[in-house]
């Protein structure tokens, strides 16, 4: 610093508002004797601003480099400016709203336009920029825009639209952060590796349009594949994903069909999936299930797909849960298997899947009669006999048969998805006498349950069922009371469809195979 700067600089530090925006505008810009250091001069300026805000806003809306002032976040000392007429805060604030969507979509739709008419009113410059923007289509108008102002003011182009790319993105208006990137691509240098902004904003982008599931205006094929490749070597889960759902030939959402066409491998869209899933994506282990269950495919392993399948389900994926429940009750050999699969089916259910829930329905046996008139019944056995009517409200609440309802323990057979009806030593025969899973079909069903169970606890459920069924058999008659209100009727071979997976799979066709294929 020159000797002659000292007594500016000192009346700056006591508060002189001219002596201020001057040191001010000189650390900006760095010259006559200062050095450019953009937070001294950017402190001086704020100061200067509590004593004339229109002052200080045109000194630094005028030398501070604009993508510095965006990131400084004296947006609003920028808006200060062009609304005090500085032609040239008016360009750069046009060209910041122009980055941001305002010409098509912001609010005040023109709002870019008016600003820079008014600049070209007054600045050679900023007409010639208007002329680059009524000459370039709408969508290179952004990145005429700023390579016009970069040739005529201290602009960084590239930098100001990776700015307006992370603003776009943090407001969720995806339409406005689209135009930005592809205008950072259009103005990148060709040999130049990439900002890891730019990368980053497209894996944005395509994320967005994967959640939102639509289509935002185009940007480069080339760009958006290399921006994936870029942030999956970098780590990123949802690049990751993306990038291997697109290889494979999966729906990826908002990455483009052409962006990819020709350059599908499975195996490698398959290794990058099983990264994003490692990485704590659980679609991922979705997709790595349909690759590898697709016998088609080269990467088909049945073993691997129940495999992934089964983890898909551990993270909570009601689909997984699904298709896994229904799979290992097709398959089920006994009860132990049944309960397994009910549980995942159950599970799917809670997240208001709707084939879970025909599925489980499938298990659960029809009884007549009316809720009113089982409540009114309900009331009438719990007068004589507690226990029986416990025994009646699980019955009628899980489809169970007489001889079921009669036997059951249940606070033995109670499960958080329902009721297991263990095996019935009075009955000899093997196929009337062996267990059951039944599901609960509601919350209801499953407050039934557990009532039942906390009172079994307290008194006995044992005992001979043939005294117990004489005692029902009696009580009804007395009160009048219809069995077919709580028992249900079947058959020891419908029973047993009930009971082996293979049979109810055979007996349920058609609701299985629309909760396996959807």
């Amino acid at each position: 610093m020159r000797r002659q700067d000292i007594p500016l600089l000192a009346l700056a530090r006591q508060g002189d508002l001219a002596a201020r925006c001057e040191v001010g505008r000189r650390y900006l810009l760095g010259v006559d004797g200062f050095p450019q250091h953009l937070g001294t001069g950017l402190e001086h300026l704020r100061q200067a601003a509590r004593q004339d805000a229109g002052r200080a806003a045109r000194v630094l809306a005028e030398c501070m480099p604009l993508h510095d002032l965006l990131q400084a976040g004296e947006r609003p000392m920028l808006e200060r400016a062009a609304a005090h007429g500085s032609a040239i805060a008016q360009m750069r604030l046009a060209v910041v709203k122009f980055g941001l969507g305002g010409d098509e979509s912001e609010a005040g739709a023109g709002d870019a336009w008016i600003w820079l008419q008014r600049a070209a009113a007054g600045h050679a410059g900023a007409e010639r920029v208007l002329d680059a923007a009524w000459a370039a289509s709408r969508s290179q108008r952004l990145s005429a825009m700023l390579a016009a102002a970069a040739r005529e003011d201290r602009i960084d182009a590239q930098a100001v639209a990776l700015w307006a790319a992370m603003q776009s993105q943090a407001a969720g208006r995806f339409d406005a952060l689209a135009s930005a990137l592809a205008a950072a691509v259009a103005l990148h240098p060709a040999d130049a590796p990439w900002p890891e902004d730019l990368a980053k904003g497209f894996v944005a982008l395509l994320q967005g349009s994967d959640a939102a599931r639509r289509s935002w205006p185009p940007v480069p094929a080339d760009a958006l594949r290399h921006a994936l490749e870029l942030r999956a070597a970098a780590g990123d889960q949802g690049a990751m994903s993306l990038l291997g759902r697109a290889l494979a030939g999966l729906p990826a959402g908002g990455v483009p069909a052409a962006v990819f066409e020709g350059q599908h491998n499975v195996r490698k869209g398959a290794a990058w999936l099983l990264r994003a899933a490692d990485a704590g994506d659980g679609e991922a282990w979705l997709h790595l299930y349909r690759l590898h269950a697709d016998h088609r495919l080269s990467v088909a392993n049945p073993q691997m797909a129940r495999f992934f399948l089964e983890k898909a389900a551990q993270v909570g994926l009601a689909e997984a849960q699904r298709k896994l429940g229904a799979l290992l009750l097709k398959g089920a050999a006994d009860v132990a298997e049944s309960e397994q699969a009910i549980a995942w089916l159950h599970a799917a259910a809670a997240q208001n899947d709707a084939h879970a829930r025909a599925l489980l329905r499938t298990l659960v046996l029809p009884v007549g009669g009316t809720d009113a008139e089982a409540a009114w019944a309900l009331s009438m056995v719990q007068e004589h006999d507690v226990g029986l009517a416990a025994r009646l409200a699980l019955a009628r609440a899980f489809g169970l048969t007489k001889l079921e309802a009669l036997s059951v323990d249940p606070a033995e057979g109670l499960r958080t998805w329902g009721l297991v009806v263990g095996r019935n030593p009075f009955v000899v025969q093997a196929r009337l006498s062996a267990p059951r899973a039944v599901p609960a079909l509601d919350a209801a069903a499953q407050q039934v349950a557990e009532r039942a169970a906390t009172l079994f606890t307290q008194i006995p459920a044992g005992g001979d069922l043939r005294v117990r069924s004489l005692r029902q058999r009696r009580l009804f008659e007395r009160l009048g009371l219809s069995e077919a209100v709580f028992f249900a009727d079947a058959s020891a071979s419908v029973l047993d469809t009930l009971r082996l997976g293979p049979k109810w799979a055979h007996r349920t066709r058609a609701p299985l195979s629309l909760a396996l294929a959807a």
